[in-house]
Order: structure tokens, then C-alpha cells, then sequence
């Protein structure tokens, strides 16, 4: 028996998807000129969450992801990285080279962890919600990380990012969205640890990293 089409959410595209995510969030959408450029703006706190994507070359070929990202002030030299296990990971463990333990077996054998500083990344990571948040998604890369040397240059030493990004195009609205609660729900839990401090990331001035005593 033939399924009745009513059934069948239609297919959006990315403009679309963006809008509804927009929409789910009480967030901002900011059209461009190409549905390419456009853009959603969730403000969190004092912090802004961006979700829209973007092109990486490779040489000879292209990938376009789909990524939403922040950036925060950090207290500390504090970086992670949550991604796909895959075939390489499984060459790394047999040389003893193994991802960050953080009690939680089924996250463990779907992503590999990475952090500088084990004890901030399972401090981190014992937040249900955020693993929950992880865990939904069919593929993902989470990073806690420095931004580029250019972008260092004008905003100084103590601005880090907070990304989320996954290959392709999505155009599941509730991914989208679930994407930007990830990132806002780990700069909460950034400020938790102590790794972050809850202000907002100024246009007109620098930061350097708050010296150790």
C-alpha cells in the first residue's frame, strides 16, 4: 500500500531551511543576495551564535559545509575536538594513540575526543546535555579553538571560537537548529568550567589571554 504523500514533509531548499530554522530559534535571518550568503543570528547570552556555510578548496576540488560558530573570551588556553571515528582512528589506538576517556561509552564509540587539557575536557564533557546535544546528530565536528593567525592579529590572543560544522548542505531545519544550541549550550558550559568569562567579544579592542599566577 502506497504511503499517502500528505505524509511527506516537502523538501526545502537551503533558504528554506535556514528561514524555519530562524524561526524555531526566535532568531535572526539575514538574507544575502544568493541564498548562499544568507545567514542566521542567534543572540545567547552575550555572545552571538552564526550559522550559515561556507567552501573549503581542497586543490583540485571543493567541500561546502554547513557550520554555526562564536566567538568568546577565554580565561584560559583551552582547546577540543569532538569528531567522527573513523578508519584513521582506528590505526592511531593501535599505536596507543587514544582519544579523551570521559565515562560515556556510547559518545566513545561514535566520536573520538581530543582536548589540551583532560581534566577541562572531561570537566566539560559531564554535562548531559551537551553530550545529548552531540549524540542526536548523525555526523558532526565540534571545536574549541584559537582563530586564525589574521583574525589573532585584530582581535588578540584571548578570543576563541566555538564551532560546529558537518560536510554538505543541510536542509533539515531541526538540525540546523540543533546545531546553534550546541554551540550556545557549550559556551554555557565553557563559563562552568571556568574556561571562559561571560562577556561579549568587543569590535573595538583586544584581548590577551589572563596570565597565570
Amino acid at each position: 500500500m502506497l504511503e499517502s504523500k500528505a505524509n511527506h514533509k516537502p523538501k526545502l531548499n537551503r533558504r528554506q531551511a535556514f528561514q524555519a530554522a530562524a524561526s524555531d530559534l526566535d532568531a535572526t535571518f539575514v538574507a544575502s543576495k544568493r541564498s548562499s550568503g544568507d545567514e542566521v543570528h542567534l543572540e545567547h547570552g552575550p555572545w552571538k551564535v552564526i550559522l550559515d556555510t561556507y567552501v573549503e578548496s581542497t586543490g583540485q576540488t571543493s567541500v561546502t559545509y554547513t557550520r554555526a560558530r562564536a566567538l568568546y573570551v577565554a580565561k584560559e588556553d583551552f582547546t577540543l575536538r569532538i569528531s567522527r571515528r573513523n578508519v584513521f582512528t582506528r590505526i592511531a589506538e593501535l599505536f596507543g594513540f587514544y582519544g579523551l576517556l570521559v565515562g560515556d561509552q556510547e559518545l566513545e564509540r561514535k566520536y573520538t575526543i581530543k582536548s589540551s587539557s583532560a581534566p577541562r575536557g572531561r570537566s566539560l564533557m559531564t554535562d548531559r546535555g551537551l553530550r545529548e546535544l552531540i549524540m542526536v546528530q548523525p555526523s558532526l565536528r565540534l571545536e574549541i579553538r584559537r582563530i586564525s593567525w589574521g583574525k589573532r592579529r585584530k582581535r588578540g590572543d584571548g578570543v576563541r571560537t566555538v564551532t560546529v560544522q558537518t560536510t554538505g548542505v543541510v536542509t533539515e531545519p531541526d538540525q540546523l537548529a540543533s546545531y546553534v544550541l550546541l554551540v550556545a549550550h557549550t559556551l554555557d558550559q565553557l563559563v562552568r568550567i571556568g574556561a571562559a568569562f561571560e562577556d561579549p567579544v568587543a569590535e573595538d579592542r583586544t584581548y590577551a589571554l589572563p596570565r597565570r599566577v
